[in-house]
């Protein structure tokens, strides 16, 4: 157990509490604008469906859906993630962790996913990130393409210096908050 990781996610977590839901809606709107724009030219994307405690990623799936494209979001079965392909939000319904989730357990072939929009509770200027410290995505993430973009989306207060990485921590190839955009 990573302990700098236990006392990032409590110092973001007691953060989160600080800012007014109003002012983290209008952050939120600000970081999907751009999350929209950046995966504007692929055609197959994968998003997490978005907790209360983090950046909102509805604006994203909806415009995705809106453009045809492929959707696909995680539905986690034990340790794993398999990625499910939706065409309406409709077809989530609350899962594990009471993360909304697909109906269907249909694996989608990530072999044509393009870019990938990853949850984190705290990033910091080296593309790692720190998750819930269940190590689900950093799996998933693993065993994808190396094509595949990694975009994680965050409030500027989630982006901290400090260096946190183990040895299975998945780098992102962007970070989208608020205030700036961080890419390699």
């Amino acid at each position: 157990m990573n302990i700098a990781k236990l006392k990032i996610r409590g110092t973001i977590k007691r953060l989160f509490k600080s800012y007014p839901r109003e002012l983290l809606d209008r952050w939120g709107d600000v970081i999907q604008d751009e999350a929209i724009r950046t995966i504007q030219p692929y055609r197959v994307i994968m998003s997490y469906v978005s907790l209360p405690n983090e950046v909102p990623t509805f604006k994203i799936l909806k415009k995705v859906l809106e453009d045809n494209k492929i959707l696909l979001v995680p539905k986690t079965v034990g340790e794993d993630i398999i990625p499910v392909r939706i065409e309406s939000l409709d077809e989530l319904s609350p899962g594990a962790f009471n993360v909304l989730e697909p109906y269907s357990s249909e694996a989608y072939d990530t072999k044509d996913l393009e870019a990938i929009i990853v949850p984190g509770i705290a990033f910091n200027t080296k593309f790692h990130r720190i998750g819930h410290g269940k190590g689900h995505f950093d799996r998933f993430i693993k065993l994808l393409p190396d094509k595949v973009l990694k975009i994680g989306l965050a409030y500027d207060f989630q982006i901290i210096e400090e260096d946190f990485i183990d040895e299975w921590d998945e780098e992102m190839d962007i970070i989208i908050t608020e205030k700036r955009r961080i890419e390699r």
